[in-house]
């Protein structure tokens, strides 16, 4: 794949085996996965790596999938394990190989239903009166203690303090200071969330259990303590341990590079800190600045840095916009990035904008094509004022509008569906977005949805259908409607209304005066 100037020097200088670790900065488009899959290939070609001596850490699971496949046909090598791996993937292969050489069970991951599970039998436990009582400030009223949000909120606290190496007691000590009552509360829920935890794993034949958010430091603590532990015995090891999407990494994932580079590992950390989405998660974007630091504070690594140059997937116009973004971020001590070239242009691709330009677009459409060293010449190429701002009244104008200038870029511009995108401020406006999109006949994928299990459309009503037949004082109004309008049910709107009207209509006649809601109930409950 050819590569521009700054790429180039980025794969040389992993390929070439020398120097300290190394931080590639890059703006979107300037080609940092695609760099990341040449620096591996170089980098095994020409170190004579085999593919378990190098490890790529990806973000998220879709994003290792995503990487590992084109990884994959890159090189054209077979592995036995995979190269590309989530920071807790690759923590929890490690803690199975110190297991296993102890002759202990495996471990396993306790899952996000099991945590909801127990925190909500504790603070069930707590609302009739068990145990020492909780002291929960007023701001957390006692009705809000059984709903699953609450719990998902307290399950997100518990989990990024066990992350960042909080015990119970720091976590109390730190509600104190910064005064959040409910930090302390939580901090006594989640002692008992240990004990309960660890009382789980006394048998003989069950291994050791780890919640995700404590296994990545969990395994930077096995592989330091190896020798001690496991003497006379091989550590997991990787000669290369290349970091995609650095500005996403945890202090955790910090801490196990550090135990990693101190091993003899390489490490290539590829960033844009402007980009990072999983703050919510943990996520450290400061890690980014610190890495050039030489020192031996969390996530000072003493790399060197590069910046790749050219923004591939952007034109001068559009680049602006993002610059303009970009400047009201606060720096994390990496801004050189910010100020990439766009990408050059191509022969002939004046002439192709001018006849585009040519073409009536509704008014305000934004709408642009991604290009890269390596994209087919006969990819369209949309105008270069391609980056404008449309105000409408209400949802279902935007998405008319969003649908309308897709089909105007496809039809009469000639722009493929897989160059086009949709970005929704979050993921409740996708579904209505999906439908508006689909009812004008424009192709949908979904990218980024990443629901809960119990949320995907094709469980949902089973769990309901479930939970009704194991209980069925849960039927309510709600969940009859949620069942009927369901797969299972067949039923759609209109249908709906025509069944509630009957069943009023028959309870009328009868001489009741109960409300449709209430017979939808027992016409359920009792059909």
């Amino acid at each position: 794949m050819p590569l521009d100037p700054s790429q180039r020097a980025v794969v040389d200088r992993i390929a070439s085996g020398s120097g300290p670790a190394l931080l590639v900065l890059g703006a979107p488009g300037t080609g940092k996965t695609t760099t990341v899959i040449e620096s591996v290939a170089a980098a095994i070609e020409a170190l004579g790596l085999v593919p378990a001596d190098v490890l790529v850490i990806a973000a998220t699971r879709r994003a290792a999938a995503d990487l590992r496949d084109r990884l994959s046909v890159r090189i054209q090598r077979t592995a036995g394990q995979p190269m590309v791996r989530t920071a807790a993937s690759a923590a929890f292969a490690v803690l199975r190989a110190r297991a296993s050489r102890l002759g202990e069970p495996p471990p396993t991951l306790i899952s996000g239903p099991e945590q909801d599970l127990l925190l909500g039998e504790l603070l069930a436990g707590h609302a009739a009166g068990d145990g020492v009582p909780l002291d929960w400030p007023a701001t957390v009223p006692p009705d809000v203690l059984g709903l699953r949000t609450f719990r998902d909120e307290l399950r997100d606290l518990l989990m990024r303090a066990a992350e960042r190496g909080l015990t119970p007691a720091d976590l109390a000590a730190l509600g104190e200071r910064a005064g959040r009552p409910e930090w302390v509360a939580a901090a006594q829920l989640y002692r008992e969330y240990l004990d309960v935890t660890l009382l789980r794993q006394t048998t003989p034949d069950s291994g050791a259990r780890f919640d995700p958010a404590v296994v990545v430091d969990e395994a930077a603590e096995a592989l330091a303590a190896w020798e001690d532990e496991v003497p006379g015995v091989d550590r997991p090891r990787w000669r290369l341990v290349v970091v995609d999407d650095h500005q996403e990494s945890t202090a955790a994932t910090a801490r196990l590079l550090h135990v990693l580079a101190q091993d003899g590992a390489r490490l290539a950390l590829f960033a844009d800190p402007d980009c990072a989405v999983q703050t919510f998660r943990g996520a450290a974007p400061a890690l980014v600045g610190r890495a050039t630091v030489d020192g031996v504070g969390l996530g000072e690594l003493g790399a060197d840095q590069l910046v790749l140059g050219t923004t591939w997937r952007q034109d001068a116009e559009l680049r602006a916009v993002t610059a303009a973004v970009t400047q009201e971020i606060g720096s994390v001590g990496a801004v050189r990035h910010r100020r990439p070239q766009p990408r050059p242009e191509r022969a002939g691709e004046r002439e192709v904008a001018s006849a585009a330009a040519s073409v009536a677009a509704p008014s305000g459409a934004a709408v642009g094509v991604a290009a890269s060293p390596s994209a087919a010449a006969s990819v369209a190429v949309l105008p270069s004022a391609a980056a404008s701002v449309a105000l409408l009244p209400s949802a279902a104008q935007e998405a008319a509008y969003v649908a309308h200038a897709l089909r105007t870029a496809h039809l009469e511009r000639g722009v493929d569906w897989g160059q086009m995108a949709v970005i929704a401020r979050s993921g409740g406006q996708v579904a209505g977005l999906r439908r508006a999109l689909a009812s004008a006949s424009v192709p949908v994928a979904v990218l980024g949805s990443d629901l809960p299990l119990r949320e995907e459309p094709a469980v949902r009503p089973l769990l309901l259908a479930l939970r009704c037949a194991l209980g069925p004082a849960d039927l309510d109004a709600e969940t009859a409607v949620g069942l009927l309008t369901s797969p299972f049910g067949g039923t759609d709107a209109v249908g709906l209304r025509r069944l509630r009207r009957a069943l009023r209509a028959e309870e009328l006649a009868g001489g009741g005066g109960r409300a449709s809601d209430a017979l939808l109930v027992d016409a359920l409950a009792d059909p």
